[in-house]
């Protein structure tokens, strides 16, 4: 194929373009054609009514309420699915059009929220038509809490069972609730809510029509080990301190943005292919011993920590543990310490993750992450539980013969979870299925610029949902989305967000840098904001190149062309965690988590 796609290829994205902003686009109002259905009984009918069939586990309801908001009334249902999945449940009360979505949670979650993100622009998700789903995972705390992974069916629970009978349960309500199934059930999340995603489509295919997967935390098991323990330890003195600091972020980002081509022709800081990048130390001028003004170059140690944190976990043998480290671009982000004697934000995401969740086993006697050594015995005992935890199974094919549909994206400045990954993933699908059929039903975005599940310097407002609706209930495949960035946050300073709670010791709290601040989400889609700029996000391997006329910032000004991908590849022994039906399924024997 031509690097650029064929001339009615350009011109149908910039109708798409044009209509977009118009207001209401051609497929969303094919998609309100569905009749909106009525309860057959009363809220507090429903929450004395027994609930089980079909659903894989006890089912308690605990409440069931009505929840008055700006778009209608919902009978708000909560239960709690044995031995302890929480989930909540919104039923519209007078709108509802025979959809059903359920949202991911992020972190190690722990929390219910209903909120519905990447989806303002979508008229049914706007006007509170779907009936909204979300659980806990099996436990309740902060996203940063792992403790209960003490209990073993916990671990299973947050691994891959409680989104699916969730799933079932939701299903059941709907029944009961409108005395009808829905027509169709998507689910929609981000990070680990990524991960979870992806594990819906792996392990349950025929528990969703359309599933949205977002940065993905599918190597679970390397994430919050390898990755972010390396962000800590490759940072760090003989004694202990931290060698890169937040304030030398700045100079580093703008010699990767000077000397990185920015693919788009355009100079804006924003890199449509970042792994076509790779840093030298040359880029900067390194500071003399004993020099004292350093603003305008970096020290040796420094430009070692630099590189060692884009190469990722490794070893002297050549050893990768990560498909990759951190990407160029991201730097403003980087989860080093603000001052001499902070934590590292990566720190407060990987060791309570070695203490209880990764390792088999009980709790781990470390007490810090230098504690953890970076070799093959460690990575050795953590993928013992990747058949558990990591959802890298490239055999779609069972979720492909449904008709399900996939959409998968991720930012390429995410500083939490390396896109190269997510692209690593989407070739292992091509490789497995082939190109042309995973083609059929599986697509995969990547967004320039864009942190983790959003923020950062790139255009990262995008309406996933009606893509993935136009794609499941009508056929459409989508070529390309448009994404943007509002004024409000073209005004946010770049760098780790200001204003997060510190912990004890002053550090910012690591979920918000990593998700943002947790707000409490009500069971519709937000209106969208006016667009300062706007990109097209064309589909995997194509990307967004100025047609060299017109505003640069304006989406209708850019064509796609193919982009070369062919330096990124993940190596051993961290290629051992991808492949073809390489999970497996977990009880609990005796007090012990047992593999069937």
């Amino acid at each position: 194929m031509n690097d650029r796609l064929t001339f009615p290829y350009v011109r149908n994205v910039l109708a798409v373009f044009l209509i977009f902003f118009a207001g209401l686009t051609q497929a969303e109002a094919a998609l309100q054609s569905l009749t909106p259905v009525r309860p057959v009984m009363s809220c507090s009918t429903l929450g004395a009514t027994r609930i089980n069939e079909g659903v894989d586990a006890g089912v308690s309801i605990n409440s069931a309420r009505e929840l008055k908001t700006s778009q209608g009334t919902f009978c708000l249902v909560s239960a709690t699915l044995s031995p302890s999945v929480g989930v909540q449940v919104a039923l519209p009360e007078d709108k509802w059009t025979q959809r059903l979505l359920q949202v991911g949670c992020g972190g190690l979650c722990g929390q219910i929220n209903l909120g519905l993100s990447d989806a303002k622009g979508c008229i049914p998700a706007m006007n509170g038509e779907f009936a909204v789903s979300s659980t806990d995972m099996g436990h309740s705390g902060s996203m940063m809490d792992a403790a209960w992974a003490l209990d073993p069916q916990k671990r299973i629970d947050f691994a891959y069972r409680a989104q699916h009978v969730t799933a079932q349960f939701t299903k059941a309500v709907i029944r009961t609730f409108y005395g009808q199934p829905q027509q169709y059930a998507y689910f929609m999340g981000c990070s680990d809510g990524g991960r979870e995603a992806l594990m819906e489509a792996q392990r349950y295919p025929e528990d969703f029509n359309g599933i949205s997967a977002g940065a993905p935390a599918a190597w679970f098991s390397t994430q919050n080990s390898f990755f972010h323990g390396w962000n800590v330890t490759a940072n760090l003195r003989a004694d202990g301190t931290p060698v890169l600091l937040q304030s030398r972020l700045a100079l580093l980002h703008e010699a990767v943005i000077t000397h990185c081509p920015s693919v788009s022709g355009v100079s804006d800081g924003l890199l449509e292919n970042p792994f076509a990048c790779h840093f030298s130390r040359t880029w900067i001028s390194q500071c003399a011993p004993g020099e004292q003004d350093k603003s305008a170059c970096m020290t040796s140690e420094e430009l070692k920590v630099a590189d060692n944190l884009y190469r990722g976990a490794h070893d002297d043998m050549g050893n990768q543990f990560v498909p990759a480290g951190l990407p160029a671009g991201s730097e403003l982000r980087w989860p080093v310490p603000a001052k001499a004697g902070e934590r590292s934000m990566s720190e407060m995401m990987a060791l309570p993750a070695l203490q209880y969740i990764l390792l088999p086993g009980g709790k781990q006697s470390l007490n810090q992450i230098s504690d953890f050594a970076f070799n093959r015995e460690n990575f050795r005992r953590v993928a013992e539980l990747a058949p558990l935890y990591n959802a890298t199974n490239t055999n779609l094919e069972p979720f492909r013969a449904t008709g399900g549909r996939l959409i998968l994206w991720h930012g390429l400045a995410d500083d939490s979870i390396t896109p190269a990954g997510t692209v690593d993933y989407f070739r292992g699908v091509q490789e497995k299925l082939g190109i042309k059929k995973t083609d059929s039903f599986m697509r995969l975005f990547l967004l320039p610029g864009v942190a983790h599940c959003g923020n950062g310097e790139g255009p990262d407002q995008v309406d996933l949902l009606s893509a993935l609706m136009d794609w499941t209930e009508k056929g459409v495949a989508p070529d390309s989305l448009i994404a943007g960035k509002t004024a409000s946050m073209e005004q946010q300073p770049s760098g780790p967000p200001a204003g997060t709670p510190p912990d004890k010791a002053g550090t910012q709290d690591a979920s918000a840098h990593f998700h943002g601040e947790q707000k409490q989400g009500l069971p519709y889609a937000e209106a969208p904001a006016a667009f300062t700029m706007t990109r097209p996000i064309f589909h995997y391997p194509y990307v967004a190149r100025y047609r060299g006329k017109g505003d640069p910032r304006n989406a209708a000004n850019y064509v796609p062309v193919r982009a070369d991908y062919g330096s990124l590849r993940t190596v051993s022994p961290v290629s051992s965690l991808l492949g073809s039906d390489n999970q497996r399924a977990y009880s609990v024997v005796n007090g012990r988590l047992v593999s069937r």
